[in-house]
This record gives structure tokens, sequence and C-alpha cells, in this order.
């Protein structure tokens, strides 16, 4: 094993020796010929080698990856983290948990277990393993709720990016539809809307000049009615004065009665005055009678001045000049009715078009209200019109087919799962989990198993002890014996390629950072 350069405890631990013998591994797996989890093509070379930089340059999501690869220091956990079962002991460790178990049901459910727990945390979880069975098993008993993408799937399967992707755009459309159609009436140059706002414009024109119109119509009805009441109303005008002169005799003669009833009165009170009463009598007498010949005349010039006054209405009326004065009158007034019930249609279609858009303004069925309206409307009108055009054009573009929902997708789903390789494929950019699960880590190489290993915080190895080793060691120790560079680690280079992650870091981790399961 390469020695160590420098201290854990201190900031910027190294091991050259370690990052060397993983390169040369690489480089080593190049010429030996593929091995499980490794496609040896010239992107899997790349990837493994900037997992590799980045181990070495310290850039690793866990800062002690480096120096547990290399030398087995494991993290301190303390007192208050000792659970007992393989799950919270899994998702208690600050940086490795290897769980030994055999394939199967058991540690199916198991790591199903870590997985399900760690998501519901809120933990963003990447599933890895170098063939697509030991992913797909978990993956088919995940409950709902948690975006899982199957990022190396290829096509649009279920689960794969372009099926997350299409799926995502699906609902962006449907939650996006009623908005659409709401505003689709406000776009276009002119558009529905704007067709009624023109109309409700228009109308109101004409509802004013008709309204102008009507009111002239009128003034000039009421004025040829009064010139024909002063043409025709001069019988009516002189009954009007006898029935004016016999109400103000009758007024009088009542007085009369009444102040000669008040002094008869204070004449028969008065004992030395009696004499006088007697005149008094006579002459309230004749009173009387003439208040009641004033009254009956009265009565009869009121007669006479109502059916005076009822002839000459009837004159005035049937007027030609009045006549034709009051139907150019009332055919003005429906004119202007009846342009102002086009403004208010016109005013109820813009409403409805603005329901579901925004809150309708209040309007009134008057030319003020209405007015209100059109000039409310006239304002949204280019803004409603803009954001119509350019909610179209968004859904146009979100309804075709594009990968740039694929790396927003990786970065916010719940559960990524990929092969090893997988996850340091470009698309991935400088993408962070809370937790890699490593199934079958006992087939997967150091070099390969470092690529996801580099953007966990923490990880769980899933896999078996007592596997045959990953490649010939015979062939391995004669590679090394043939290629290794001088003062290279060749033990460590052989045990590199021949030995796998899981047995490399089982072998060292302690107590608390191991579990059994299922044997």
């Amino acid at each position: 094993m390469a020695s160590t350069l420098v201290d854990l405890e201190h900031a910027s631990y190294r091991n050259e020796g370690f990052c060397a013998a993983l390169e040369l591994a690489v480089a080593a797996g190049r010429e030996l010929g593929p091995e499980p989890g490794v496609r040896d093509a010239g992107l899997d070379e790349r990837i493994q080698r900037d997992a590799i930089l980045r181990l070495r340059s310290g850039a690793t999501v866990n800062p002690g990856l480096l120096p547990l690869l290399a030398e087995g220091r494991f993290a301190e956990i303390g007192d208050d983290r000792a659970e007992t079962d393989e799950v919270s002991r899994a998702l208690a460790v600050p940086d490795v948990f290897c769980l030994v178990a055999p394939p199967g049901t058991v540690r199916t459910l198991t790591v199903l277990e870590i997985v399900r727990e760690a998501a519901e945390r809120g933990e963003r979880v990447l599933l890895a393993a170098p063939a697509a069975p030991a992913v797909d098993a978990v993956l088919s008993r995940l409950p709902p709720g948690a975006t899982v993408i199957r990022a190396d799937q290829p096509g649009a399967g279920p689960g794969s990016l372009t099926a997350a992707a299409a799926g995502v755009q699906q609902r962006v459309l449907s939650r996006s539809q009623a908005g659409a159609r709401s505003l689709e009436p406000w776009f276009g140059e002119p558009s529905p809307a704007l067709g009624w706002l023109r109309r409700l414009t228009a109308a109101l024109g004409e509802a004013a000049d008709a309204r102008e119109r009507a009111d002239r119509a009128e003034a000039h009805r009421v004025a040829t009615t009064e010139a024909a009441q002063d043409r025709l109303g001069a019988a009516s005008r002189e009954c009007a004065r006898a029935r004016d002169i016999a109400e103000t005799a009758a007024a009088e003669a009542a007085d009369q009665v009444e102040q000669l009833t008040s002094a008869l009165r204070r004449a028969e009170a008065a004992r030395l005055r009696r004499w006088r009463a007697r005149g008094l009598r006579r002459r309230l007498g004749e009173a009387i009678r003439f208040a009641a010949a004033a009254r009956s005349r009265s009565f009869q010039t009121h007669a006479a001045y109502e059916e005076s006054a009822r002839r000459s209405a009837e004159e005035v009326r049937q007027d030609s000049a009045v006549r034709m004065a009051a139907d150019r009158a009332a055919f003005a007034e429906v004119a202007a009715q009846r342009a102002l019930e086009s403004a208010e249609r016109s005013a109820h279609q813009l409403a409805r078009l603005l329901d579901g858009v925004l809150e309708s303004p209040g309007w009134s069925a008057d030319p003020e209200g209405l007015a209100g309206l059109a000039a409310r409307c006239h304002e949204l009108e280019p803004v409603l019109r803009a954001r119509a055009g350019l909610l179209r054009e968004w859904r146009q573009r979100a309804a075709r087919p594009a990968q740039q929902l694929h790396a927003e997708l990786l970065r916010y789903a719940d559960v990524v799962a990929t092969s090893c390789l997988g996850a340091g494929r470009p698309e991935y950019g400088d993408l962070e989990f809370d937790l890699l699960i490593l199934q079958d880590a006992a087939r997967v190489p150091v070099p390969a198993a470092l690529v996801p290993l580099v953007r966990a915080r923490r990880a769980v190895l899933v896999g078996e002890t007592g596997r045959p080793p990953l490649r010939d060691p015979e062939v391995a120790r004669a590679w090394v014996a043939a290629r290794c560079p001088a003062g290279a680690d060749a033990g460590e280079l052989t045990a590199l390629l021949t030995g796998s992650v899981f047995e490399r870091v089982a072998a060292r981790a302690p107590a608390r950072n191991r579990a059994v399961k299922g044997w």
C-alpha cells in the first residue's frame, strides 16, 4: 500500500501513490480487456480519470473519501448513534457502510428500505450498480410519490430521462392550458377581444351621438308644443282669467260672511248693543246669499276652464307640427336606447373574455360605466396581447422534445439510478447526492466505483464476500511485473486490478460500519 504523505487531520491530506495506482489500474483495464461494470470505451476512461482527479484534488463531496479508500480511515461515530438495525446504522454513518448480504429478496428489501427512508428524510439518493437488473429490482418496488429517474435507460421507456421530461412537459402544458385558453381571445392583430373592444368604442360613440340627437329632438318638441299652446290657447287663457276672477270674488264674499258673523256674536254678547244686532243679522243674510252666488259662479267658471283646457290640449296634440316633433323625439330616444344596448352587449362580451384572465373591473350599463370599462380594456389590451403571445410561444417550446430538462430533472429527482460509470457522464455536471447505494459492489473495481463515490456525502456498499477475483491474478501480476513503473506499489496495483471496492472497504470497516444480513 502506498504510504501516507500527510496525516488525515491535516487540511490537505494527499496520497499520490494511491492515486497513481488508480490511474495505472485504469490504463491496465484498457489493455487487459473490460472488467465487470467497465465498458472500456474512451468516454468511460475519461470518466474514471476525472473521478481520480477529483479524488486527488480533494474535490469530493465526502472529504474523507481518499483516506478511507487508501488506508481504511473511517470517521468516528458518537455514542448517540448506537442504532441496532441495519437500516438505521446505514443511514447513521457519516461516510461508508458495508452491507454484506447474498443476492436475493432479503438484500433487495433491505436496500429498498434504506432508499425509502432516505428519500422520506428529503435526501437525494444515487442508486448505482454494474448492471441494470440490480437497480431494477429496487426501483420496481419503490412506493409511489418519490421522483425516480433511470438515467441510463435508453429511449423513452418508463423511468427514463426522456419519459420523465415528457411527463414534466405534459404536466406543464396541462396546468397552463386553462390560462392559455383564457388568453387566446386576446392574441392576434386584430384579436377577438380587440374586435369587441372596437365595437364597444364605436357603439359608445354612436350612443353619444344618438343621445345628443334625442336631446335636441326633445328640446324641439317642447318648444313646438309651447308655440302651439300660445297659438291655440287664447280661449283657454280667457277662461282661466274668468276662473281666477270668480275664485277671488268667492273668497272675498266668504271673508265678508266670516267678518259679519264675528261682529254679530260680539253684538249679541253686549246687552246695550242689541239694537245693533238686528242690522247685522240683515247684512249677514245678504252676505250669505251673495257668497253662495259667488261660489256658484266660481264652480261654473272652473268647469268652463277645465273644458277649455282639455279642448286646447287636444288641439295642441292634434297639431301637425307638434305631432311631427313628438314623433321625431320618440324615434331619436329609441335610437339612443338601441345604441346604448349595443354598447352593453359588447361590454358583456369583453367582461366574459376578462373572466379567468384577471379580476373583471366593475362596470354599470350606463354611459359612464361603459366608458370606464372601455378605458380599462384599452389599458389592458396591449398587456394581455403580449402575455398571450408569450404564453403561446412558451407552450410551443414546452411541447417540443428537448434535452434541456434532463439536467434539471437529475438535479431535483429524489432517486437517480444509473450504472457506475454512467454517474460520471457529462449531463450529470456537478451534481451531488446525499447518499450513494452501490448495488453488487463486489463486482465493481475501485476506479469504476470511484465515479459515483466522489459525488456522494455518504455511501452504502452492498455485496457479498468470497467472490472470485475480478481478473485472473496471474494475468494481473504478469502485467504489473511488465508494465509497472519504477517506484509504484506493485502490490497495491495488483489489488486494484483483481479486487472489488467492496472487498477493499469491507475488509477494513469497523464493526459499526459493517453489517451481515441473510447469511
